[in-house]
């Protein structure tokens, strides 16, 4: 006989991009099948939701909720996806409507498929009823890696080499080794403990700022106070940020920054673009008081074709890639999958994010 009284379902959202799932399309059925067979009551419906780029960027800044005029900027919700999300307990998302929690009566719980979740906080999560958890680590190892890869392509001067190649001329370009060096880690988080790992193969010496000083951090050999960061730039070779936005991080390298590190120091950024003073920057740049930078991050993106970082001397930008594409959806629904396992057992789940923090 069947059960009169069925039980409700579990209405799990998926509202990432499609887009940005570049996996053959087996391997994103395979992982919703994983998530399905954790428990019968599960129901998966797909209720993507995608803000422009320079949306996102502005609401991750501290006091986005409270601007008007990005609120116009958000895309309308159709009748369809007003429905789903009227019925989602759980949500697996890059971007979230403004007032969220009024859309989404049942919602309990966003899990970000990212390490930033500035735009998420601005959607007015967490609250007392919805918890939010990120992605933090899920992104660790391609993120060291390519900081890794620019460090080395200054310090061995690719592009010097590249550019004799291109004018087809025999020209050597002897680098210099990282060996022995000091790496300054700015956040040394999931990201910053990958980069220290793999800084620390390479013979170098690691510096980070961590506001618990006491607790020893893995693979660093220094801890500084983030009240004496520019004590700790004074001893680097290069400098790597790789920290979220909040009201206490807009604006830290600045002027006074960039001219405590080391003459012809490298300085790398793949947090957040606002850490950036970035005319502060060119001006560093222009002056030779750094040698090299790298960012991955801007103030604003996507970054205007007339923009003065591109014409920067010494200067390696990137579109906010620095992840690793194929393989990220893959750690997120692997992450996923597991706080899902403990928030059906009631348990403690892992990346919960501070809302005062912004990690």
């Amino acid at each position: 006989m069947a059960d009169l009284n069925p039980p409700a379902p579990i209405v799990v959202g998926i509202m990432y991009p499609p887009a940005w799932d570049i996996r053959p399309a087996h391997a994103l059925a395979a992982d919703l099948d994983a998530v399905r067979a954790l428990d019968p009551r599960i129901e998966i419906v797909d209720c993507r939701y995608l803000e422009p780029e320079d949306l996102r960027t502005a609401r991750g800044r501290p006091g986005a909720a409270s601007r008007p005029e990005l609120r116009s900027l958000a895309p309308e919700l159709t009748t369809e996806q007003r429905a789903l999300l009227a019925r989602v307990e759980i949500a697996l998302v890059a971007d979230l409507p403004f007032d969220v929690a009024a859309l989404a009566p049942n919602l309990r719980w966003v899990q970000s498929c990212a390490a930033g979740n500035g735009q998420l906080l601005s959607a007015g999560l967490p609250t007392e009823r919805i918890r939010l958890t990120g992605a933090a680590g899920v992104n660790g190892a391609p993120i060291a890696e390519f900081v890794l890869a620019r460090l080395l392509a200054f310090v061995k001067r690719h592009r010097d080499l590249d550019t004799a190649q291109r004018a087809r001329r025999w020209r050597p370009a002897f680098g210099g080794l990282v060996q022995g060096r000091t790496l300054g880690l700015i956040g040394v988080g999931g990201i910053g403990t990958q980069i220290a790992r793999r800084a620390q193969a390479f013979g170098m010496r690691v510096h980070a700022t961590r506001r618990r000083v006491e607790l020893p951090a893995e693979h660093v050999d220094r801890l500084y106070h983030p009240d004496d960061l520019h004590e700790m730039l004074a001893g680097c070779d290069a400098v790597v940020s790789a920290v979220p936005e909040t009201a206490d991080t807009v604006g830290t390298m600045n002027t006074a920054a960039f001219a405590a590190m080391r003459e012809g120091a490298f300085y790398c950024n793949v947090g957040r673009g606002s850490f950036v003073v970035e005319p502060d920057l060119i001006a560093a740049l222009r002056g030779g008081r750094l040698g090299g930078a790298a960012l991955d991050v801007v103030a604003d993106e996507p970054l205007s074709a007339d923009d003065p970082l591109w014409t920067a001397p010494n200067l390696y930008l990137s579109a906010h890639c620095s992840s690793a594409a194929l393989e990220h959806f893959t750690e997120v629904f692997r992450l996923f999958r597991d706080n899902l396992g403990r928030y059906l057992a009631g348990e403690q789940l892992r990346n919960t994010i501070d809302a005062q923090a912004g990690c």
